[in-house]
């Protein structure tokens, strides 16, 4: 499989369409509309949230609509990245206008709205809020900014998601892979037979019929990626929970997570050829811990 840059996932390439989001946007929002002709894709390119491009961006009805779809364990720092890719999407939608800034003019801007569809095996919860405040030493009510957690696991959020064909097709065809998976089938067999799935059973059946070859490169990779991350991470958490017994738990902890991060940026510059800044860009790695790792490399 050829490596790109910038890669789609199967999440935005099948969802990223004006009918797809408006859809998406009626349910979210309780709305009715019709016209999708309203809607105008914003995703910025090699996003603060990776190289690999697993967001979309939209305007809608005087709304900035971020989605992100978040494959792994929840991450609860989503508010503060959220934050840099608002303010990102901003600065370009106000690029016009710059001027009117200085000015005794209020420059008007789009109300952001922030979604995260969560797509892993915890089904502890169907929905959560994450709260950039939840971050600060302090206490403030000067910055706030909120997620929305979705939970896109077998049975979790049902009413939502008939609200939402095409998302709960997708859901379907993400679900039905992870099952055959848990069958024991490797990943490229478990793609092949949930794309059979949902051609036979009419889900996604347009998409896929247009799209197979393509969905089968994407899928494979994105869970090859994922997989190859998780188990990179388990193992530097459990040879650091060994050390922690000589010499704390808290310090092995921490030494177990570097080191699984550490083998994480040097797999995915072997099996993409991306530099280091690129490789801990793709594992959402905060810009000001890039030194720290460059220095172990």
């Amino acid at each position: 499989m050829t490596n790109r840059k910038i890669r789609d996932t199967v999440f935005c390439h099948y969802m990223a369409t004006e009918s797809n989001l408006l859809e998406l946007f009626n349910a979210l929002n309780g709305t009715d509309f019709t016209d999708s002709s309203n809607i105008s894709i914003n995703t910025l390119e090699g996003s603060f949230f990776s190289n690999i491009k697993n967001d979309i961006s939209f305007l809608m009805d005087d709304l900035m609509v971020v989605l992100i779809e978040h494959q792994t364990t929840i991450n609860p720092n989503m508010p503060l990245r959220f934050l840099s890719y608002v303010d990102e999407l901003y600065r370009r939608y106000t690029q016009s206008c710059h001027d009117k800034i200085y000015s005794q003019e209020l420059v008007k801007i789009p109300a952001p709205e922030f979604f995260v569809f969560y797509d892993g095996e915890n089904t502890s919860f169907e929905q959560q809020t994450l709260k950039l405040s939840n971050a600060f030493t302090a206490e403030s009510n000067n910055l706030e900014l909120i997620v929305h957690v979705y939970n896109l696991a077998d049975g979790m959020n049902a009413d939502f998601l008939n609200r939402c064909q095409s998302l709960k097709e997708y859901c379907i065809f993400s679900n039905k892979y992870k099952e055959f998976r848990r069958q024991g089938q490797d990943i490229d067999t478990a793609v092949r037979a949930a794309v059979r799935y949902c051609l036979d059973n009419d889900v996604m059946k347009e998409y896929l019929l247009n799209n197979q070859k393509e969905v089968i490169d994407m899928f494979g990779f994105e869970w090859n990626e994922r997989e190859e991350k998780e188990a990179l991470f388990k193992a530097g958490e459990a040879r650091g929970e060994a050390r922690g017994e000589a010499r704390g738990e808290a310090r092995g902890k921490a030494i177990g997570e570097t080191n699984g991060t550490l083998n994480a940026i040097k797999n995915l510059m072997n099996t993409t050829n991306w530099s280091a800044e690129n490789a801990m860009r793709a594992l959402g790695i905060s810009p000001s811990e890039y030194q720290k790792y460059l220095m172990m490399l």
